[in-house]
């Protein structure tokens, strides 16, 4: 069976959801306020485990009840967790959410524990990187550690998926090593320094980070507008499915999620992209981040409600 490896972030969710998102200065009222597993990391694998997949984290948590909380939620997804590792010296990680009616929202992440994940701490872990098929990457977690995983598993063979989310000063070294690039519009324009506002844009900024790696594609995702993909194919764009966002928070990792699972299931890329949009669309439309990731069963039920 194949195998997937996701190193990267856990963090409890703090979301208010309020009426509409404040502006500088302003304050509005709350309407209710609740407690969600999520992370970057911990999201791509709950969603890929839920799908089926046979997926391993590798991550860094404190000591504390959020561990414990997010330990739970990826076990019970049936996550394998041989790579979570507790760190007494810091915290867990945490988010800060402002979700607003239209489905929109603000983050601010305090790292803790993620940023305390570094290269030494991988050592035991290097058979199980060097043994993945596919191993995802993200940006919450230290840049150097994103590098070493991409480099061994480039040496191993390993599929290696990046998503340079939220970008940070030398993503652009870990999309030399990535085979797989899955930016939004705006990441897209920070590893370019190219504008990103209208499809030929984004087509030019996509076509300049091919040109720089090793990467044989990259998809670009759009939010309600769908994504794009770029690879020696072309450029396609694919709509998003319409349905009425109640929560996007983390709709960016149900789609990666949704591609590697496909990948690990033997599609090729443009069936992975379908896929990808199917199982983002799906995560808007519950609260929560690690919550709304959907099991095989429940994204079945979703494509026949929706007649796909």
């Amino acid at each position: 069976m194949k195998k997937i490896v996701v190193v990267g972030s856990l963090n409890v969710d703090f979301v208010v959801s309020t009426p509409v998102l404040p502006k500088e200065g302003q304050t509005v009222l709350g309407r209710s306020f609740k407690k969600f597993p999520g992370g970057k990391g911990a999201n791509q694998s709950t969603a890929l485990a839920r799908l089926g997949a046979d997926v391993t984290y590798i991550g860094k948590v404190g000591t504390d009840d959020y561990a414990r909380i997010l330990k739970m939620n990826l076990e019970e997804a049936g996550v394998h967790l041989d790579g979570l590792m507790e760190d007494a010296t810091t915290h867990t990680g945490l988010a800060m959410i402002q979700l607003a009616d239209n489905g929109a929202n603000t983050i601010v992440v305090i790292p803790g524990a993620n940023m305390h994940l570094l290269p030494s701490d991988l050592t035991p872990f290097l058979p199980l990187i060097r043994q993945a098929d596919f191993i995802v990457l993200q940006n919450e977690i230290p840049m150097e550690t994103n590098l070493t995983v991409a480099r061994i598993g480039t040496q191993a063979g390993a599929m290696v998926i990046y998503n340079p989310a939220p970008f940070r000063e030398g993503a652009d070294s870990v999309c030399l090593l990535a085979d797989l690039i899955v930016p939004n519009e705006i990441e897209l324009s920070e590893l370019t320094g190219l504008p990103t506002t209208t499809k030929r844009e984004i087509d030019l900024a996509a076509e300049r980070l091919l040109e720089k790696g090793r990467a044989k594609a990259v998809v670009v995702t759009l939010g309600a507008k769908g994504c794009m993909l770029k690879d020696q194919q072309g450029t396609e764009f694919f709509p998003a499915i319409n349905v009425k966002a109640i929560d996007t928070t983390a709709a960016g990792d149900a789609f990666v999620a949704g591609m590697v699972y496909s990948f690990w299931e033997g599609k090729d890329l443009r069936k992975a992209v379908l896929v990808a949009t199917e199982v983002a669309a799906y995560s808007v439309t519950i609260p929560g981040a690690g919550t709304s990731l959907p099991t095989r069963e429940q994204l079945d039920q979703f494509r026949a409600r929706i007649g796909i």
